[in-house]
């Protein structure tokens, strides 16, 4: 189903992607301000350069005895005579040769070459800091506005877009968990019924069969039922005697053992208690105990152990079986190991979800047509 952090995740893919082809623009537009800026502070420059060749002027026609020379908090400038040396400076901690304000690289500067005076210049450099901070600023706020349209009109887009096909999934979702609830009663009576049934006729091989497939049918409707409602699962923990629990789900699987001549081996060491949640046991157990005896040979032996360690307990699966090919696979939803035996290959999918949720280790231990082994550790 299409949920809020889904939604979230599309938009910010197209807002990324419609920055990404905005940022062209812009940065043509930053290119073209960074130019605009330049020729503004070149004429400047000269301004303020004719401002001063205009007080040497009227000091020389004046006559005075000395020269005030122009200063100023935006501009520094030098005055040259006619060997590049340096005459006079607006800013003694910014004296530089005649060649020096070639090199600078944070500052903008003009040189106007200078008619015969009184102070013997012939060169006069005017300089002044490079500030784009205004260009960056604007920058900055058209695309922060550029941003939180795109990010409306992405939102409104997606939103329109997606409206269908969540509409669609909360349809499937109730038409499935009303089918679900409708399956549960029928089932429910099936197993009744032929349980009686198995009780009048016993070792009845059709009637064997019969239970065997309704405890699938109700493995596969169990897996459909947590899957749907896994977000639904209360975190309700219980003390549970991990002993007893799989010694019943043993016995609960045994009519599908024994009709492909299959037998159990326990080594279930007694009471053994961890808090778990009832549901979520259900699901690791009969899903290892389902698939052990789905994927094992006819008359072959499957070996169930459960063991205390020091600071652990191991619960563990072993099969004779015809192996898995790759094990890294096999936690995929929707696996199968073939296409023969049936069910949705989501049972594992689940028990690997429990068992990250719950910090169980899985190890799976195999080899093709010699068997497979799950061991699971819980800490304690």
């Amino acid at each position: 189903m299409i949920n809020s952090k889904s939604e979230l995740k599309y938009i910010v893919i197209q807002v990324t992607i419609t920055l990404l082809i905005a940022l062209i623009p812009i940065y043509f537009y930053i290119d073209a301000t960074k130019n605009n800026q330049d020729i503004k502070d070149k004429i400047d420059l000269q301004n303020y350069a004719n401002q001063i060749i205009l007080k040497i002027d009227y000091f020389e026609r004046q006559n005075n005895n000395i020269f005030y020379y122009p200063r100023s908090n935006i501009y520094f400038s030098s005055i040259f005579d006619k060997n590049k040396n340096l005459i006079f400076s607006s800013n003694e901690s910014l004296e530089f040769f005649y060649e020096d304000f070639k090199k600078f690289k944070d500052k903008f500067c003009y040189q106007k070459e200078l008619n015969q005076n009184i102070l013997d210049a012939s060169s006069l450099i005017v300089c002044k800091n490079s500030d784009y901070s205004e260009v960056i600023y604007n920058a900055l706020i058209l695309l922060l506005i550029v941003t939180f349209f795109i990010f409306l009109l992405s939102f409104f887009v997606i939103k329109q877009s997606i409206e269908p096909y969540k509409k669609l999934n909360i349809y499937l979702d109730e038409f499935l968990k009303d089918v679900m609830h409708e399956l549960k009663t029928p089932i429910g009576v099936a197993r009744i019924n032929i349980d009686m049934l198995s009780m009048r006729l016993r070792n009845d091989k059709n009637i064997l069969r019969v239970k065997s497939a309704l405890k699938n049918m109700t493995i596969i409707y169990e897996d459909l039922e947590y899957y749907m409602q896994q977000h639904e699962v209360k975190e309700l923990k219980t003390n549970i005697n991990l002993s007893s629990f799989l010694e019943k789900r043993v016995e609960f699987f045994n009519d599908l053992a024994v009709a492909r001549n299959i037998v159990f081996h326990k080594n279930i060491e007694a009471n053994i208690e961890i808090v778990f949640n009832e549901i979520e046991a259900y699901r690791i157990i009969d899903n290892n105990l389902s698939n052990a005896i789905k994927y094992s040979k006819n008359s072959s032996n499957i070996y169930v152990s459960l063991k205390k360690e020091e600071n652990s307990i191991k619960l563990i699966f072993k099969d004779e079986g015809i192996g898995i090919k790759d094990t890294s696979t096999i936690f995929e939803r929707y696996y199968r190991g073939d296409k023969i035996t049936g069910g949705f290959g989501i049972g594992l999918s689940i028990v690997k979800n429990i068992c990250i949720k719950n910090s169980i280790k899985i190890d799976v231990e195999s080899k093709e047509n010699f068997g497979t082994t799950f061991i699971y550790t819980f800490n304690l």
